[in-house]
């Protein structure tokens, strides 16, 4: 480990934490914004996920320091900079390995490929969404509704959780199909319930009508035109978290949605 870099929200707090461990790493690590072997982020969890599709295609190691409101993703406290300055110049650490989505959209004359450490959604709340849904070349059903969410176990506890998927732990190649206000009467069903399939599992989402496409992609958002289908499957691709100290998943659960 030899360089790093920040990516920093942009609030007073979390401006000086980031100058100040700067300014600690001097003698430690070398700076370096374009290729650093470690990035921190300085913020919450969307400042982590920014980081991650910063760097998306570095070999790098991630770490967050929590200055936002959730904090999920990250190891330590603006109050902890001392201990991360600290473990650091030890150098025990452990890689944490979170799978990630590969997304494809299919449009006439082109394709663009996409990847999601929490999620995917093909959510437009203005206008009912109508797809096929295909898993590997199986019909599972026609969805009507809001829109469809497809996550991660990274992302099973950020919009999945809301929309009441299962919140799964993380580790496993797994992703996890959800509803997004599905429309469910005599005339149109669908299966109401999240589906959580394995790496051998490619959903297809085929659309009925070639209008503009809205969709998510963790802190981000597209719209595109005329995309007949989506490909949505586990990455070879892998985002590794550098652990300096143990936290676990169950901890982290606890943390975020139980006691403070």
């Amino acid at each position: 480990m030899q360089t790093y870099a920040l990516v920093v929200k942009q609030d007073t707090i979390s401006n000086e934490v980031a100058q100040d461990i700067k300014k600690r790493l001097k003698q430690i690590l070398r700076y370096d914004q374009a290729r650093p072997d470690l990035v921190i982020s300085v913020g919450g969890d969307g400042t982590v996920l920014q980081s991650v599709h910063t760097y998306l295609h570095e070999p790098c190691y991630f770490i967050g320091i929590h200055t936002g409101t959730l904090g999920f993703f990250t190891d330590y406290k603006k109050d902890e900079i001392d201990s991360l300055i600290t473990d650091i110049k030890k150098g025990e650490y452990k890689i944490n390995s979170r799978h990630i989505l590969e997304i494809t959209t299919y449009q006439k004359q082109s394709t663009k490929t996409f990847y999601a450490l929490n999620e995917v959604r093909v959510d437009y709340g203005f206008a009912t969404q109508v797809m096929d849904v295909y898993i590997n070349n199986d019909l599972l059903e026609t969805f009507r509704g809001n829109g469809l969410c497809v996550s991660t176990p990274s992302g099973s506890t950020a919009y999945n959780k809301a929309l009441g998927g299962a919140v799964i732990y993380p580790g496993r190649p797994l992703m996890q199909l959800t509803e997004v206000a599905g429309i469910q009467h005599n005339a149109y069903r669908s299966l109401g319930s999240p589906l959580i399939m394995d790496d051998k599992q490619v959903i297809h989402l085929v659309r009925k009508e070639q209008s503009i496409l809205h969709f998510g992609i963790d802190h981000l958002a597209y719209s595109e035109n005329d995309v007949e289908r989506v490909e949505i499957k586990i990455s070879d691709k892998t985002i590794n978290f550098i652990e300096y100290k143990e936290m676990s998943f169950i901890k982290r659960v606890r943390r975020a949605y139980i006691v403070s």
